[in-house]
């Protein structure tokens, strides 16, 4: 089959995005860098976008496009939820919440002082899940052009390609 040497590049490279998108999800449980009790965990560490979606079903993505793609997109959903919604940290009184509002604070700094603890909560949030939206989004375009290659592949099941130019 003509796309066997596709299948495995893109195999071989989602196995590594998997890895990268779940070590992302197990460094949101130590917001930056630090231990802090299961309450202070952001929602969105405990949606696994990164470890379930990006990850776990992102590592079978060789033999499973069709779900690779959804664990993608699940993964570049929460991701992207996560960067409106803003991180989880502590605004006095002992509360820990989500502060921001709409996004708010992606366009206007001055309510990153809403933000009292842990220090640099909102760039170390922002960091991690930029990443996880370019990761997630190139194992989309990897999941569709592994599908495409199997779909191609199947159809032309001759050991020619139809697209190359090398003489019979």
């Amino acid at each position: 089959m003509c796309s066997t040497n596709c299948t495995h590049c893109l195999g071989a490279t989602l196995l590594h995005m998997a890895i990268l998108s779940m070590i992302l999800n197990i460094l949101l449980f130590f917001p930056a860098m630090q231990h802090v009790s299961i309450d202070k965990i952001p929602n969105e560490a405990w949606r696994f976008g990164g470890l379930l979606g990006s990850g776990v079903m992102n590592g079978n993505a060789a033999l499973f496009s069709c779900i690779g793609l959804l664990g993608s997109s699940y993964g570049l959903f929460v991701s992207l939820f996560a960067i409106y919604k803003g991180p989880k940290c502590f605004v006095g009184g002992d509360k820990w919440e989500y502060p921001f509002h709409k996004g708010n604070y992606l366009v206007d700094l001055n309510y990153w002082k809403d933000c009292k603890s842990p220090p640099h909560i909102i760039p170390w949030h922002l960091s991690i899940f930029i990443v996880q939206v370019l990761v997630s989004s190139a194992q989309m375009a990897i999941c569709i052009c592994s599908m495409m290659s199997g779909i191609l592949g199947t159809i032309f099941t001759s050991e020619k390609c139809p697209w190359s130019h090398k003489e019979a």
